[in-house]
């Protein structure tokens, strides 16, 4: 990191947390369309609580996911809101262990 760039260890690991808030905002906002398109193909009714049925999480993580994203038309921002929630949480590691390598 360039001298007159550095940040503080403290305000970096906040800079990580709101980073990380704005990809888990992204990869809801997406999966929330994704539900709501899924509802109306499929004739169910939606519930702004998808989040908290089993039903739903099991869909989300048992596959086909994104095969839906497709049909809904946001392949594109589902992997994008994925690949931000990923590089945010091993971004955030990794500069904790290179900044605990530098001493």
């Amino acid at each position: 990191m360039l001298p007159h760039l550095k940040v503080p260890n403290s305000s970096r690991g906040l800079v990580w947390l709101v980073l990380f808030g704005a990809a888990s905002v992204a990869f809801y906002r997406v999966n929330d369309r994704i539900v709501w398109d899924v509802c109306r193909r499929e004739r169910r009714p939606y519930r702004p609580d998808w989040t908290r049925s089993i039903y739903w999480q099991w869909r989300t993580i048992a596959g086909g996911w994104y095969e839906d994203a497709k049909y809904a038309g946001l392949l594109w921002p589902k992997a994008a809101a994925t690949a931000a929630i990923l590089m945010a949480s091993i971004g955030s590691v990794l500069a904790g262990i290179l900044d605990d390598m530098q001493g």
